[in-house]
């Protein structure tokens, strides 16, 4: 018996030996208050970047781990990114309870402030996209949320170089490019969870661009447990907001399910006629049938229809006594109604297979669809007075320049006073118009009142299916192999529809402009030549009806990509590459009357090779400092909207359209000294040979034209900085500066095409070399103070300045065309001067608080204060107006810009949000 018992001691030891000689790490994530056990939070391991997940009881392990110091993140939705050092030895290091704070201030924040722009023109844009994404890096979180009041770009990028995935497809819109938050907007609780890589690096999903990558998972396993209601009282984008969103977690059984719901409602207290009625879905449900296999589908939508803002001249917003006004609307039947309303909805539904083939190889295939209706209503008219009352013709200033001062001023007294409504669209008037129309020639469209204005709405409706493959495996150094195939098939209907035909019958469907030029010959005016040619007439097109365009825009794409991660001691190396395919072409469904054998039928397709290189190189000298570099060259194929000259119109591509080239570098030093955090970046990107066409109707040749731009260039460089420091128990201070230059690098050519005709009517060099990029601050300084009390209690006070904000410039004020003999050097230099904002600041305030009851319940409420101080002279955005009139004095002629258009930012604005969740 004392040989078996020596026998049994003797075992245990040099089996404890073999453990202990490995090492590891164990421990127990919970939340601040009420030491609540977090299940599913993502645990990352670093030198080595392994990740393990917290289990129900909130324990996490990591096993056989080589002596030396790690850092462990940890990460969960709804709370604060928390980063802990530990030195392992030759026993498993307790680490015991790892404490998350509850992330009170990005709960404040709704995707409505960067899902809602147009990007159909810029004359309507209401809102610029940027970041939205929240993430671990310092310097994001405060340039995403702080730095939202001034349609901030991260280093001046457009949206369309930040790649958007959900569960592993990008979702980034075919057509345009732009990343996709309003497919999902309202859903806040429900895309909660992300997982983001900021600048170049690459990420799980893709090696991404240049503007980072953000992976959306809709995993309801991976969600937080409870059922969560919340309401919002706001009033800058719309005043009442629902929501409710329940995940059940992981069961025993192997299913998970989760769904959310919410509502937005109501206007602003700024701008009248914009309002929201929105409304969003979602519903996910997961089975794991076993360790290797799993099946999610999730299915959600955002139906949303919301009345637009659209810019103005100051003469105008002088006249009116406020930066807000509105020219969209006007009073029907005592109510506001908006002519310019955007309409959509767009569900999408995405199929997830995970396949754990090993412990070290895993396979993801992911397919999505996405279908519905986008639209788009605006005014239009046919052989009367231009129903805009903001229109140049009805303004003091025309008055002026026509000499007659008695008009001006009595013009200047009916915009003061609002005389009979000249502020506002006379509904009324236009009814009363339709209803007297009975011009004789209208019995060639059979009886009933020919409607001379009418509202239409401009459909982009999608058919969108992606299907990506993704595959990862993590060799026995801990070296990592990812990579993926991705296929897209995008058709996009183009098509304009009678929505309201303001008391008339019908509407008769010709080019007004071709209509007017061609006159005597009917076939060239016809918008739907085989309609003609069929019915012996044009279509009278009733509501619902499709008129003057319709198209098809197809895009193909495939790309295949790898990285290679591999670590030499504290060396960490990304080294990717991709290469793709991207096929565009435009299928025509009507036959233009201007254009019978251009018009009809699929264009010539245009192919791209799309390729990418990048690599990532960090170094951790210890948990505390590190340091990284990255570089990217990328050529990308341009968008379907630029590679067309005039698709509504016919099948010719774009002058000069062709692959865009990028290429990028960057380098940052990090520190985390427990709370301490700090972050500088340095930056130098250089976009070459951009296409871009602008459609506007040209004074100067009394013609709707079209100006394309190709081999345009921008060099965007700068720093970044943001520091968090604590000062005394939760009181911290914290701050983020952004340096840019961001300037046109080149003198682009242009080719202006008359859209009657397709003729040149002229074509060169626009100069705009060293202007500055438009539409973001060029210099952003945020100095803050944020407090986290012990009693779950937030609270901070932010200061931003911003400088180097410039208009958005018209190029054809840029170009020869437009310089005559009659212009002397100063007037050609006040043409082609870029106007650049004012410098602002602001003052915004937050504070939140929760209680836990019973620790199964939580109360809380949120609530921030926007521009304190009530600046409401704040310019936030704007664009010259494409426009030129033609003066001649003692028969010189000479040509003179419209008045530029302006947004600003709205006065004090509060955003109070109050949720209930078990």
């Amino acid at each position: 018996m004392k040989i078996k018992s020596l026998l049994i001691l003797v075992l245990s030891l040099v089996s404890f030996a073999a453990f202990a000689q490995e090492g590891g790490i164990k421990g127990r994530v919970v939340s601040r208050s009420g030491r609540i056990a977090l299940s599913n939070v993502k645990v990352t391991m670093t030198p080595g970047d392994v990740t393990v997940t917290s289990d129900a009881e909130g324990n996490f392990v990591f096993e056989n781990i080589p002596n030396g110091e790690y850092s462990l993140q940890f990460e969960a939705a709804e709370f604060e990114p928390q980063t802990v050092m530990v030195r392992v030895g030759e026993m498993v290091r307790d680490i015991h309870s790892v404490i998350l704070v509850p992330d009170m201030a990005r709960t404040m924040i709704d995707d409505a402030v960067f899902a809602e722009f147009d990007t159909e023109t810029m004359d309507d844009a209401q809102a610029l996209p940027t970041s939205l994404s929240a993430s671990k890096d310092i310097f994001n979180n405060i340039a995403s949320y702080k730095f939202s009041e001034m349609r901030f770009n991260v280093r001046g990028y457009d949206s369309q170089y930040q790649d958007v995935y959900m569960n592993g497809i990008l979702f980034n819109d075919a057509m345009t490019g732009y990343s996709p938050w309003s497919l999902w907007s309202g859903l806040n609780d429900a895309v909660r969870n992300q997982e983001v890589t900021t600048g170049l690096r690459a990420s799980d999903v893709g090696l991404g661009g240049i503007g980072g990558t953000t992976n959306i998972n809709t995993s309801p396993s991976q969600m937080r447990k409870g059922l969560r209601a919340s309401l919002v009282n706001g009033n800058s984008m719309y005043r009442f907001r629902a929501m409710v969103t329940y995940a059940s977690g992981y069961q025993d059984n192997g299913w998970s399910y989760a769904f959310s719901l919410s509502t937005r409602q109501g206007g602003n207290s700024y701008v009248n006629g914009v309002y929201y009625n929105a409304f969003g879905y979602f519903a996910a449900v997961e089975k794991q049938f076993n360790e290797r296999h799993r099946l999610m589908l999730t299915v959600l939508g955002a139906p949303t229809e919301r009345g637009a803002q659209q810019a103005a001249t100051q003469e105008v917003y002088d006249l009116v006594g406020n930066n807000y006004y509105n020219p969209n609307w006007g009073w029907q039947d005592g109510k506001r109604r908006n002519a310019r309303v955007r309409d959509y909805h767009e569900p999408i539904v995405v199929l997830n297979y995970k396949f754990d083939i090993t412990d070290r190889t895993r396979l993801d295939v992911a397919t999505s669809f996405r279908f519905g209706k986008n639209g788009y209503s605006a005014l239009t008219w046919q052989n009367g007075p231009d129903p805009r009352p903001d229109y140049y013709r009805y303004l003091p200033s025309y008055f002026v320049k026509d000499g007659n001062l008695e008009g001006a001023a009595w013009q200047y007294e009916y915009w003061r006073n609002n005389t009979n409504n000249i502020r506002h669209f006379r509904w009324d008037e236009m009814y009363q118009t339709n209803y007297a129309q009975n011009d004789p020639q209208d019995l060639i469209y059979g009886p009933g009142h020919r409607s001379n204005y009418m509202v239409e709405e401009r459909h982009t409706d999608q058919r969108d299916w992606n299907l990506a493959v993704n595959f990862s495996h993590l060799f026995r150094n801990n070296s990592k192999l990812s990579g993926g195939l991705a296929l897209r098939r995008n058709r996009t209907e183009y098509y304009s529809q009678v929505k309201d035909l303001l008391g008339g019958d019908y509407w008769a469907d010709v080019d007004k402009f071709a209509e007017r030029d061609f006159g005597s010959d009917v076939l060239a005016y016809q918008n739907n030549l085989d309609y003609y040619l069929e019915h012996g007439h044009a279509h009278a097109a009733k509501e619902g009806d499709k008129y003057s365009y319709d198209y098809y825009a197809h895009v193909i794409k495939s790309r295949a990509w790898l990285l290679y991660n591999m670590k030499f001691g504290n060396l960490d190396i990304n080294l990717g590459g991709e290469v793709g395919q991207t096929t565009l072409w435009r299928e025509g469904l009507w036959r233009k009357g201007l254009f019978p054998n251009n018009s009809k039928g699929n264009s010539e397709k245009q192919n791209y090779l799309t390729y990418k290189a990048k690599a990532n190189f960090s170094y951790r000298f210890s948990g505390a400092h590190s340091v990284e570099a990255n570089i990217v060259y990328m050529q990308d194929a341009p968008e379907f909207q630029a590679s067309f000259i005039s698709p509504r119109t016919r099948n010719s591509a774009t002058p000069g359209v062709s692959e865009e080239q990028v290429f990028g570098v960057d380098a940052s030093y990090n520190l985390r000294v427990g709370d301490l955090k700090a972050r500088v970046s340095g930056y130098y990107t250089t976009l070459k040979n951009q296409t871009k066409v602008i459609s506007y109707y040209d004074d100067v040749s009394s013609t709707y034209t079209n100006f394309a731009m190709s081999g345009m260039d921008k060099l965007h460089f700068g720093l970044e900085a943001a520091v968090s420091i604590p000062i005394y128990y939760g009181l911290a201070l914290n701050g983020a500066v952004s340096w840019g230059q961001y300037t046109y690098d080149s003198n682009p050519n242009y080719t202006q095409v008359q859209d009657n005709s397709g003729g040149i009517v002229s074509q060169g060099k626009v100069y705009w070399k060293n202007f500055r990029v438009e539409s973001t601050p060029q210099t952003a300084i945020n100095v803050g103070l944020s407090y986290r009390g012990n009693r779950n209690i937030f609270a901070s006070l932010d200061f931003n300045y911003y400088n180097n904000m410039y208009l958005s410039m018209s190029p054809i004020y840029r170009t020869d065309a437009v310089i005559t003999s009659g212009m002397t050097a100063e007037d050609v230099a006040r043409l082609r001067s870029q106007e650049k904002f004012d410098s602002a600041y602001t003052l915004n305030a937050s504070i939140g608080k929760n209680w836990y009851i019973q620790r199964k319940y939580t109360l809380g409420f949120s609530l921030e204060v926007k521009n304190l101080l009530n600046n409401q002279d704040i310019k936030t955005g704007g664009y010259e107006q494409t426009r030129l009139t033609e003066t001649e004095e003692t028969t010189v002629k000479s040509y003179q810009a419209f008045d530029s258009k302006y947004f600003y930012m709205f006065g004090t604005t509060y955003y109070l949000n109050i949720y209930f969740r078990f």
